[in-house]
């Protein structure tokens, strides 16, 4: 039995070393692989299910359209920045006529003094109620401030020319007194 330890290497030495040659061969495999699908990832070209399901590789996308913004979805105070008496609450009702949810008309709480027709004074949440209110009233100077609310406020300046009535008005009576 000597002939076999002197001819080469044992049986186990030879196993081993072919499982080691086996493992490093489908590792060098394996990263070949995933180099050759990154590149092909990053080239394009191999895409999501969503690209190939447009079929020229063109990205279809879907956009729901929000309803805008109405007048009875603005909340709305009014406020008087003049010396003419009862400007925001006859504001107020002109709004109320036209769907606008006034909430508060009163003199203005911060005293502030404005140059030309008004201020729409709102919050990051009010934008587009601001918005909405500026189609109303054009010549309003938009002015952003840090309240969490969507609520703004409308402040009448000396410029401020009121709004006209609407015809409906005159058919409707507008005060929630007892008199009806």
């Amino acid at each position: 039995m000597g002939y076999v330890r002197t001819a080469g290497m044992s049986t186990a030495a030879r196993r081993r070393r072919r499982r080691t040659a086996l493992v490093l061969t489908g590792l060098l495999v394996l990263l070949i692989a995933v180099f050759a699908y990154a590149g092909a990832y990053y080239k394009g070209w191999l895409g999501s299910d969503e690209e190939s399901a447009g079929g020229d590789g063109e990205q279809v996308t879907a956009t729901a359209t929000a309803e805008p913004l109405q007048p009875e979805d603005v909340q709305v105070n009014v406020y008087n920045a003049t010396d003419r008496a009862g400007l925001a609450t006859r504001t107020a009702a002109a709004l109320d006529a036209r769907g606008y949810d006034v909430q508060t008309s009163d003199n203005d709480p911060e005293k502030s003094t404005v140059e030309g027709a008004a201020h729409i004074r709102f919050g990051p949440e009010g934008a587009e109620a601001a918005a909405v209110l500026h189609d109303l009233v054009p010549d309003a100077e938009l002015l952003e401030d840090e309240r969490e609310s969507a609520e703004i406020d409308l402040v009448l300046g000396p410029d401020f020319e009121e709004f006209p009535e609407i015809e409906d008005e005159e058919s409707e009576p507008t005060s929630t007194g007892g008199d009806r």
